[in-house]
């Protein structure tokens, strides 16, 4: 149990991160083309590593198991994630992500995996409205080119949502490493299928040092690992509570924004943090 907890401790902080990280990286990259990068590396480590724990013969029964968390949780969610980030705000990107451990129960509970409890419930509904007053602090304007993101956005939190939930049976019976692996040869191969003209058409060689060592970050940390630390806590936690974690990644986006800028913890933002503080708290002890 300690060990799920380090490990959604682990992905909070490099997810956290991953809002500055990746809003560089996409200020000089498209974001296909990053979709691009991260799928290419992933299937390719994971492929590698999967041969090296399966071989071949091994592969294709757990494949089709895994397939379903291949599309939802790599090809549709980093996409929509990708695609989203670039078209709407960072305030509009954490208030939808918020929406995950709502789904993430409402999905639970229609798989009969939990239970829907009073606590529980009233835990994730205040650590959302802590993230929801972070978020507005920065201002959220519903302008028309912004709601496009936010359809992408949202779109993506449900499909890694699905990929959670539906997950845990596959978790249970392969492992954190082997379905992570297997999911990302499905989704991966999808993701490069789909992306490699935007890929081909980036033009690299003007792409600044900055950028590309964002990237590397993204592939590696964002992709790579947290991803493996994501199941690796879904494995030992219920879903709900590891997606209720993850509201501390804005908490974590904004302390790196206000230590990059130089600006001054507000009230708003401290009584957001509180707020996050105890209804994941509530929600853990339920």
């Amino acid at each position: 149990m300690k060990g799920g907890y380090v490990a959604a401790g682990a992905c909070v902080l490099i997810w956290g991160a991953n809002y500055s990280i990746a809003k560089r990286a996409l200020q000089e990259i498209d974001p296909l083309a990053i979709a691009f990068t991260r799928a290419a590396a992933g299937a390719l480590f994971f492929g590698l590593l999967l041969l090296a724990r399966r071989g071949w013969r091994g592969l294709p029964p757990g494949f089709l198991r895994a397939a379903p968390l291949g599309v939802l949780g790599i090809f549709a969610n980093q996409l929509l994630f990708m695609t989203g980030l670039k078209r709407t705000s960072a305030a509009h990107s954490a208030i939808l992500i918020g929406m995950l451990p709502v789904f993430v129960l409402l999905i639970s509970a229609l798989f009969h995996q939990e239970r829907i409890t009073l606590p529980k419930t009233a835990g994730i509904l205040i650590a959302f409205a802590g993230v929801s007053l972070i978020a507005l602090e920065h201002g959220v304007a519903f302008e028309t080119p912004s709601l496009t993101g936010d359809f992408l956005t949202l779109f993506g939190v449900l499909a890694f949502a699905g990929y959670t939930v539906v997950g845990r049976p596959v978790l249970r019976d392969l492992g954190p490493i082997d379905s992570t692996g297997l999911a990302f040869l499905s989704g991966g191969v999808l993701i490069v299928l789909v992306t490699f003209p935007a890929a081909a058409r980036q033009e690299w060689r003007t792409v600044s040092a900055a950028a590309l060592l964002c990237l590397a970050c993204v592939v590696v940390f964002s992709t790579i690992v947290a991803y493996l630390l994501y199941y690796s806590a879904v494995a030992r936690i219920e879903p709900s509570k590891v997606a209720a974690f993850m509201y501390f990644q804005p908490i974590v986006a904004s302390l790196i924004a206000f230590f990059i800028a130089g600006e001054v913890f507000s009230r708003p933002f401290l009584f957001g943090v509180g707020l996050v503080l105890t209804g994941v708290l509530l929600a853990e002890w339920s």
